[in-house]
């Protein structure tokens, strides 16, 4: 096979000097009529030398004969550049008297000239004027001869041949008239062409500019309420813990009184309500674990089955190789739950659900277009019904808190409300697709985590006995009632309670208890008090009693908790609402904790 031939090609030409040595005279200006380029026929027709007039404006160059007070040359060339630059085409003027100034060294002063100019624009790619070239022909000695009258047969033939050329010039020009023009047509449905795109582009940015605010304001609505829910919810568990124990000290001494089991029952109802409010408004405590939702989705499968009924087909789709993610397993799995209980009330005659799971990539795209996602790769399960499906004003207002559209009596509102807490706080995301008479399906995306990059979980223990004990407990609560209820209970259980209400009692408790020579034994405080909270109480009463246990409790949870740096890991926490036995379990479990750690 022959070798290609490797000599180099032909040299580039020098533009610059091909249009320096054009035999024509062209002149060269920028929109600013500064003169840029310019030929050597033109200096030589103008008496001019090309270091002396490059970066000068054509009119400092070239100026009226001062001689002359009926000189126009000026403003009919002005008027004519100012043509070109504001229309964008060329412009060919009428014969012209411009006299051109001789050097010094030929006498000075002006000559007399007559100029036939034609001047033409230089259009960048995006329409702009870049240069002006202007081209004239000296036509002085025509004019000369025409003014001298000579023999008629002289004449005759001069201006013949100069017709001639003058016809060959017209006709030269219209040419590249006609070629300006028909670029000015392409330009005009090019520039056309951009503007639809770019109008199109707008309507599109537009477009996603709304959905992006749209989603913003949702956004913004569901954490206004979300921060309602739990300051409500915080109330409400003082409340209950209130409840709670004056229930449990009346049945006391009122066994299998059916009225104070109510009044327990509905407490009870109270707080799962409070809870589920909480979770809404991503304040839940979590236990995360590096989590197969393949694993999930077949354990729970047999509790569906049981749940949904015979009159609903149950279809479960896990591939292999399914990634992990790092979440709490009892939340995915009520999260499941509440969806799939949400699909069975949308499907009274029957029908389908299928959950489903797959590794996905989001990318910047899909990140863009759904506020609070964050790109990279996500493990998806989805969860849809062939059941009634929503409108999209149902859609709108689907994860707010009481609401719903089942018949009064048939839900609390609370299902999807808790669904979407759940898988915010666990850093996922929920999108639903949903048409009326169609279905609905929920697709909820957790992000992918390597196992070996989770957090080691606490270990395991046994909870000790509900027993008392007479250890002195130093009990810190802001909330009066809640601070007697706490106190009596934990008497009534043989322990010695110093209480306080807020962080400056319990230190002046604390530094008289230890000129005692007393030791208390534990710190059990709120968290989110006046002055100091509970996190700063520890640390001041940790000084006169290093190694007491302390015991956190509160009625907000983990979001509002690790806002003021308490929670870490293996920290004894009490939720409340709390029970008096909850309470003397989590009392006995944080000393006998202390005592292993001592």
């Amino acid at each position: 096979m022959p070798l290609a031939d490797a000599r180099p090609g032909p040299p580039e030409p020098d533009f610059r000097l091909l249009f320096q040595s054009l035999p024509g005279l062209y002149l060269v200006l920028d929109p600013g009529l500064v003169i840029v380029g310019v030929s050597d026929a033109y200096l030589s027709a103008s008496l001019t030398q090309r270091e002396d007039i490059l970066g000068r404006g054509i009119f400092e160059v070239f100026p009226d004969n001062p001689d002359d007070p009926a000189a126009t040359g000026v403003a009919n060339l002005r008027e004519s550049l100012h043509r070109v630059l504001s229309l964008k085409r060329p412009d060919a003027m009428a014969v012209q008297k411009y006299d051109i100034q001789r050097p010094s060294s030929e006498g000075g002063g002006f000559e007399r000239r007559y100029w036939s100019p034609l001047n033409a624009p230089v259009l960048s790619p995006a329409g702009e004027v870049r240069f002006i070239l202007h081209r004239v022909e000296d036509v002085t000695e025509f004019v000369r001869l025409k003014e001298a009258h000579r023999a008629q047969g002289h004449l005759a033939d001069e201006l013949r041949d100069r017709a001639s050329q003058v016809e060959a010039e017209i006709f030269q020009r219209a040419q590249e008239i006609q070629e300006a023009n028909r670029q000015l047509r392409d330009l005009q449905v090019h520039l056309e062409a951009r503007v639809e795109a770019r109008t199109a582009e707008l309507q599109q940015a537009n477009e996603a500019l709304l959905r992006s605010e749209e989603q913003l304001r949702q956004a913004q609505k569901m954490e206004a309420v979300g921060r309602l829910a739990g300051g409500i919810a915080h109330d409400f568990n003082n409340l209950l813990t209130v409840i709670f124990g004056a229930s449990e000290v009346l049945e006391m001494g009122h066994p299998g009184n059916a009225h104070l089991q109510a009044i327990r029952q509905a407490s009870e109802r109270a707080a799962s309500l409070t809870r589920q409010l909480l979770t809404f408004s991503r304040q839940q405590i979590l236990a995360p674990q590096a989590l197969d939702l393949n694993g999930v989705l077949q354990g729970i499968s047999p509790i569906l089955r049981r749940l949904l009924g015979e009159h609903i087909e149950i279809k479960i789709r896990c591939p292999e190789s399914l990634m992990k993610v790092f979440a709490d397993p009892s939340q995915v799995e009520q999260v499941i739950l509440n969806l799939a209980i949400n699909a069975r009330d949308a499907m009274p005659e029957g029908g389908t659900l299928t959950l489903e799971t797959a590794n996905a990539d989001l990318d910047g795209a899909y990140a863009a277009e759904h506020l609070g996602v964050a790109p990279g790769p996500h493990v998806m399960v989805a969860v849809s019904d062939t059941g009634l499906g929503m409108d999209k004003a149902t859609q709108a207002r689907i994860f707010e808190p009481f609401f719903t559209t089942k018949a009064r009596g048939k839900g609390t509102g609370l299902g999807l409300a808790t669904v979407f807490g759940i898988v915010k706080q666990s850093r996922g995301h929920i999108w639903l697709y949903s048409e009326v008479g169609v279905g609905s399906t929920f697709k909820i995306y957790f992000p992918e985590i390597r196992e070996k990059d989770c957090p080691d979980a606490p270990g395991a223990s046994a909870l000790p006995v509900d027993e008392g004990g007479s250890e002195t407990i130093l009990l810190v609560e802001d909330e009066d009632q809640v601070r007697e209820v706490a106190g009596s209970v934990l008497r009534q259980a043989g322990y010695t309670v110093l209480e306080a209400r807020n962080g400056d009692e319990a230190l002046a408790l604390c530094a008289q208890h230890a000129q005692g020579a007393g030791r208390i034994h534990l710190l059990l405080t709120d968290v989110i008090m006046p002055g100091m909270n509970g996190r700063q109480v520890s640390e001041q009463v940790l000084v006169h009693h290093p190694g007491l246990a302390v015991l956190f409790m509160s009625g907000y949870t983990d979001d509002a908790i690790l806002r003021h740096g308490v929670l870490e890991a293996q920290v004894p926490f009490l939720q409340k609402p709390f029970t008096p036995s909850k309470l003397r379990v989590k009392v006995r479990e944080a000393l006998a904790r202390a005592e292993r750690a001592g």
